[in-house]
């Protein structure tokens, strides 16, 4: 039985880090899609945060895959489809009624 909860928590760990991956992709092609399509309008929000954008792009890609990932999590939770969540075991505790 120990195999197969090592092999869960793998499977487990093997989607966070597609999930991650995912939002980080997508977090590149959100950074370098607004420096292309914003560059040059005068769109308010570009003219404030733009020119932070373009000397740090390692942190807004960061921020913004943070944000995805957060949002995926809220969206689509955290768990394999099928798999119940395990009941605590029994350590012969009761509540006082």
């Amino acid at each position: 039985m120990e195999h197969k909860e090592a092999v869960d928590l793998e499977n487990k760990g093997n989607d966070t880090m597609a999930r991650l991956a995912v939002c980080a992709v997508i977090a590149v092609g959100v950074v370098y899609g607004a420096e292309k399509l914003c560059e040059g309008k005068n769109y308010p929000l570009w003219e404030k945060y733009g020119p932070w954008l373009k000397t740090n792009k390692v942190q807004a890609i960061a921020v913004i895959a943070a944000a995805l990932y957060g949002l995926s999590l809220a969206f689509w939770p955290d768990a394999l489809p099928g798999v119940a969540a395990k009941p605590p075991e029994d350590d012969g505790f009761t509540p006082c009624p």
